[in-house]
């Protein structure tokens, strides 16, 4: 009875712990104060890079829910985004000077192939 337990509450949790996907969302400008309307549903935090342009944002779901957040893009313009996060996605609404991308799903380009495993690659050049 123990190991039925101990196996459905694996199954629960791991669930849970796969079913939100992360977002990013991208300017062409430098993005600075960052507020979240509700820190439980959402994290949202920059990407730090080598060049460190600070024009990344990564939002991070950490429960279902409606939340939004507000960012200053190059120190003056306030932009708002609504956020919606399920179970399978997460839908952010926002202006159309940012790019949102999921981290989860593949570009929708149909312009490219995936490249051959080696083991298939070595039987066609025999």
């Amino acid at each position: 009875m123990k190991k039925i337990i101990l196996i459905l509450a694996l199954f629960f949790t791991t669930l849970q712990v796969n079913a939100l996907e992360d977002c990013i969302v991208a300017a062409d400008g430098q993005l600075y104060d960052i507020r979240i309307e509700n820190h439980d549903i959402i994290d949202v935090y920059p990407l730090i890079t080598i060049k460190n342009d600070k024009n990344i944002l990564i939002v991070h779901p950490l429960k279902t829910g409606i939340t939004a957040f507000t960012v200053l893009k190059n120190g003056k313009d306030r932009h708002y985004f609504s956020v919606k996060v399920d179970e399978n996605q997460t839908i952010i609404k926002g202006d159309d000077c940012f790019s949102i991308l999921s981290l989860d799903e593949p570009p929708a380009d149909d312009g490219f192939e995936l490249d051959l495993p080696p083991s298939e690659i070595q039987m066609e050049i025999k």
